[in-house]
């Protein structure tokens, strides 16, 4: 019997049957994949993003640390994408705020700080998202049965500023709900400034407060409110 020689076809041209014509086969095969568009990853949705967060433990730990764990690597990627995705996360994160797992609402509290309040390291540096339409729902959250998702809601209206004096009646309540740790209510008031002029009289009681932490945040939240000092240099 005899074996009939392969003829190996590169770009349409038929080469002589050899070892050469197979290797230049060779070659066209893996320049072809090497410069071949790569494989579009499909999109996440802002709403399925948002139940990632769902699980994380709260508060933020390894914050200093130099490495981070395996579930806090991954809250720093899920922070990154919300992030990139911009406003349109925040409705998705409004809704989650009304979640029934305690800890989800936890998760939302924290995430709505993080991306309005200019102080977390994303990749591309310190950097804040407008988060004024979650508004409603974390005036609501102030409200809520858990003390830290109080506590982190008021923080993530504070990072609003002025726009967020529909706040303030209910940042009044939560002083009083929570006297024994009215600093989260201090400075959002504090963010909001002037607009929450109606606080004051709920504040100063604090300004002789036992606890000289208090009495320093109480002071700094009234001075920006009357206009004497500003959070954000």
């Amino acid at each position: 019997m005899v074996v009939q020689p392969l003829n190996f076809t590169v770009r349409g041209h038929v080469s002589v049957p050899s070892l050469n014509s197979f290797v230049v086969g060779l070659i066209f095969v893996a320049s072809s994949a090497l410069y071949a568009e790569p494989t579009a990853q499909p999109e996440i949705s802002a709403d399925a993003l948002v139940q990632q967060l769902r699980g994380l433990p709260t508060p933020l730990s390894g914050m200093s640390s130099p490495t981070l764990t395996p579930v806090e690597q991954k809250r720093h990627e899920i922070y990154e994408q919300l992030h990139d995705m911009g406003s349109e996360c925040v409705p998705p994160l409004a809704r989650a705020l009304r979640d029934p797992d305690v800890n989800m609402r936890r998760n939302v509290a924290l995430a709505l700080g993080v991306l309005g309040g200019g102080w977390w390291q994303f990749e591309t540096g310190p950097a804040k998202i407008p988060t004024r339409a979650a508004l409603p729902a974390l005036i609501e959250a102030l409200q809520d049965r858990d003390q830290d998702v109080r506590a982190w809601s008021a923080q993530a209206i504070g990072d609003i500023g002025p726009e967020a004096a529909a706040a303030v009646p209910s940042l009044i309540r939560l002083l009083r709900r929570d006297a024994h740790s009215p600093i989260s209510a201090f400075i959002a008031l504090m963010d909001i400034g002037p607009a929450a002029r109606e606080a004051l009289p709920a504040l100063k009681p604090y300004l002789s407060d036992p606890d000289a932490d208090v009495r320093k945040m109480a002071a700094k939240a009234v001075a920006a409110i009357e206009g004497r000092f500003r959070s954000d240099p």
